[in-house]
């Protein structure tokens, strides 16, 4: 017997509509029914919007309309299908847990699922992408209430500030993915991060954490991103406006000679989005060095290289653009485990909105205003 609702959930939510390309999001409600099998009903706290947010609405992601945006929701359980048990790495669901809801869907059967690489799935999936006219129409994290495969949930620990949490639930997970393909860091090596987006801005903490010497490139343009930088463990920010590549350049490789770290960072992680970047983060590698790319997730152009480089300084470029709901749970451990990050990580939420106003909130979060911005109930 399907269960019912609880009467403290309204009878309808709204939603931000992705109905056509190059058009500003529609606010739609929906009616909400109980949930069936597997499925768990969700009320927003907060849902984070996402560069790949952006990027899909610009037109710069090949997904078609009409679906609802949004891969951060995280909310509260109000009522779960009657087969819904558990999350998806095996912890028990009830009524009242807060959970992160990925959209992240492998397909558990191809040549890379077997081997454990869900992350790099080659039938890969996401489950927000459906129309939202087909019932029970809330996939999306760009809504008041949520529909979500309990199978899909990581269930949040309630020791953890609500607003640390949702800072980097995407961010944080793909850049903890990206660390871990290419080998994790060591203690005393030295980390160039190009670009304080919230990608760049995760892997200073993680690095910085992980007892790096961490370098941040980023903008001066926006001014709030440099300080976090700061506060967030970098040693050494650098306005790529105002250091010319060629002293950017400089100033690493004397670096790391102090540190007696050779010719170059040990670790550059791409996380700005520029194929401008892709160069000069080769550039900034020692021999031997690992370039992390998980930054390029759409298409923004071509860029020249000089192959050699790679032949010469024997480099390992690793690309990341995914990750699993084992990194979901690794991020949480991460803040359980540096409370004094979680005052940090909740200062990045610069921008709160509600779910009817999405209009605004996108033409925010696409001119840079805000650090983070997220939606509220």
């Amino acid at each position: 017997m399907k269960k019912k609702i609880r009467q403290a959930v309204p009878t309808q939510a709204h939603a931000a509509v992705f109905a056509k390309a190059g058009k500003p999001l529609e606010i739609r409600a929906y009616p909400l029914t109980p949930p069936a099998g597997t499925t768990v009903l969700l009320k927003l706290e907060l849902s984070g919007i996402c560069g790949t947010d952006i990027h899909i609405l610009e037109g710069r992601l090949p997904i078609p309309p009409a679906f609802i945006p949004g891969h951060e929701f995280i909310g509260h359980i109000v009522a779960m299908g009657p087969r819904a048990r558990r999350d998806g790495l095996g912890s028990p669901l009830k009524p009242g847990d807060l959970a992160i809801a990925c959209v992240a869907k492998p397909c558990g059967a191809c040549f890379n699922c077997r081997q454990g690489e869900t992350a790099s799935c080659l039938n890969f999936g996401v489950t927000n992408i459906r129309n939202p006219d087909e019932a029970p129409h809330l996939f999306g994290g760009f809504a008041e209430m949520l529909y979500q495969q309990a199978c899909y949930l990581v269930k949040v620990p309630p020791t953890l500030d609500l607003d640390a949490v949702a800072a980097f639930p995407c961010a944080g997970p793909t850049a903890i993915r990206a660390f871990d393909f290419a080998g994790n860091l060591r203690k005393g090596e030295l980390v160039v991060v190009q670009g304080t987006g919230p990608v760049g801005l995760f892997a200073i903490a993680w690095a910085a954490r992980a007892g790096c010497t961490v370098v941040a490139i980023g903008s001066g343009s926006q001014p709030a991103r440099m300080r976090l930088a700061r506060r967030l463990g970098a040693d050494h920010v650098l306005d790529y406006r105002k250091v010319p590549e060629a002293d950017r350049l400089a100033f690493v490789n004397k670096l790391a000679a102090r540190l007696n770290r050779g010719n170059g960072a040990d670790v550059v992680f791409e996380a700005s989005g520029s194929p401008a970047a892709i160069p000069e983060g080769m550039n900034l590698c020692r021999t031997l060095g690992r370039y992390i790319v998980p930054g390029q997730y759409s298409a923004s152009g071509t860029v020249a290289i000089h192959p050699e480089l790679i032949t010469f300084r024997a480099l390992k470029i690793i690309g990341s653009g995914q990750y699993k709901l084992a990194d979901i749970a690794t991020y949480l451990k991460f803040l359980g485990r540096h409370r004094d990050l979680q005052r940090e990580f909740a200062r990045c939420i610069t921008h709160r909105y509600p779910v009817r106003d999405a209009v605004n909130a996108i033409r925010n979060a696409s001119s840079g205003q805000s650090v983070k911005g997220v939606f509220t109930a």
